[in-house]
């Protein structure tokens, strides 16, 4: 493992970063001060290698009025030096294979769907040799927010990331009581974070009524919860009604909203 640690204060003008990560490759950050721009400012970062740019510069995170980068900087390696990961106290927010020139995120510093399926990727290889690393905004990435018809509960959270995973977890918040309940389906339900599985039309879920929730999985049929006045979730047991699997396979998969880094 390679380690590189920088601390990073506030500074009137743009300054650089240079990390050194060995191989002739090196990553440079690139960071507006609070005196050099019109909010909202950027940090951008540079790859090359032997002297050649491998991913021109690109901003991955904005910053705030009156706000420059602060902090812990370091860069971690896998074993090989092929995979890095670049993290501000603690939180991962770039990524770069050299062996397939994939960099994570994209060039607008902006997490969509197939950057999700890379970072998970490049997290994994960290994994396989007990770096645990972690990112926010993969951890929220799977996050959704369906209220119901009444606005009392909402779901916010169908899937739950388990490695290169994703198991069926329904977390239900409940307004008036400030309380999160989780339900899980009767049988395990697991489908692959990868392209293998149809992410935006292999699976669907929404609210039938104001005290039932639905979700359908491709190959794993149609599951239903149904809600007391209470609030407490409980799952309907099969064989469900023929409408009622009708009906739930009608929602489309939720909308995963592309996010970014924000200081």
């Amino acid at each position: 493992m390679v380690l590189i640690i920088l601390w990073l204060a506030s500074f009137p003008k743009e300054s650089d970063f240079y990390f050194d990560l060995g191989q002739g490759r090196s990553l440079d950050i690139y960071c507006e001060g609070e005196f050099f721009y019109e909010p909202p400012g950027y940090v951008s970062f540079q790859i090359t290698e032997n002297g050649s740019i491998v991913v021109p510069e690109r901003d991955f995170s904005g910053i705030g009025p009156q706000r420059v980068p602060s902090g812990r900087l370091e860069v971690l390696s896998t074993r090989d030096g092929e995979t890095i990961a670049f993290r501000r106290n603690f939180n991962v927010m770039i990524m770069h294979d050299f062996k397939t020139n994939r960099t994570w995120p994209d060039e607008n510093g902006k997490v969509k769907w197939d950057d999700y399926l890379l970072a998970n990727e490049l997290l994994q290889r960290f994994k396989t040799e007990g770096q645990d690393l972690y990112s926010d905004l993969i951890d929220h990435f799977l996050h959704i927010d369906l209220s119901s018809p009444d606005k009392k509960l909402v779901v916010n959270q169908v899937w739950n990331a388990q490695g290169d995973q994703a198991e069926l977890r329904v977390r239900v918040y409940d307004y008036e009581k400030r309380e999160s309940q989780l339900l899980l389906p009767q049988e395990i339900i697991t489908v692959p974070l990868s392209q293998d599985f149809d992410w935006r039309s292999g699976w669907g879920a929404g609210w039938i009524s104001k005290n039932r929730f639905g979700v359908w999985v491709a190959g794993a049929g149609v599951r239903v919860w149904e809600f007391s006045d209470e609030g407490a979730g409980k799952e309907l047991p099969s064989p469900l009604d023929v409408e009622l699997i009708e009906e739930v396979k009608s929602f489309p998969a939720p909308v995963l909203e592309s996010k970014s880094f924000r200081l």
